[in-house]
């Protein structure tokens, strides 16, 4: 870090984004996906035209990939969970990024890449 300005910055985002972790809700990690499939039923239309689409969540816990329906009425729900668990996601990033200059000590002189101060 350059100044201590720069510094008092860092430590009230800091401040700021932890407030947010505390404020964040149920969340869920995992991708929603679409599947098309036919039912079965000899007189149902998906049998000569379009198939049904499905709505299925999938996620890797401990190395196994689990996938579970979620359909129609569910979608919103665990749409807003895996929202959730992005933001809590960008939030920890975010704090990576202030705690790792905020180790970095202030260094006189400092050049940037190409040489120059």
């Amino acid at each position: 870090m350059a100044t201590d300005s720069d510094r008092s910055r860092l430590e009230k985002r800091r401040a700021t984004l932890v407030e947010h972790l505390h404020g964040l809700g149920n969340l869920m990690r995992g991708s929603l996906y679409t599947t098309y499939v036919r039912c079965g039923a000899a007189t149902c239309e998906c049998m000569t035209g379009e198939k049904h689409a499905k709505l299925h969540l999938s996620v890797n816990v401990k190395g196994r990939t689990r996938t579970a329906y979620v359909g129609k009425r569910r979608a919103e729900h665990v749409g807003a969970l895996i929202a959730e668990y992005h933001r809590a996601w960008r939030i920890i990033e975010e704090l990576t990024d202030i705690n790792l200059k905020l180790l970095r000590p202030a260094r006189a002189g400092k050049t940037t890449k190409g040489g120059k101060a």
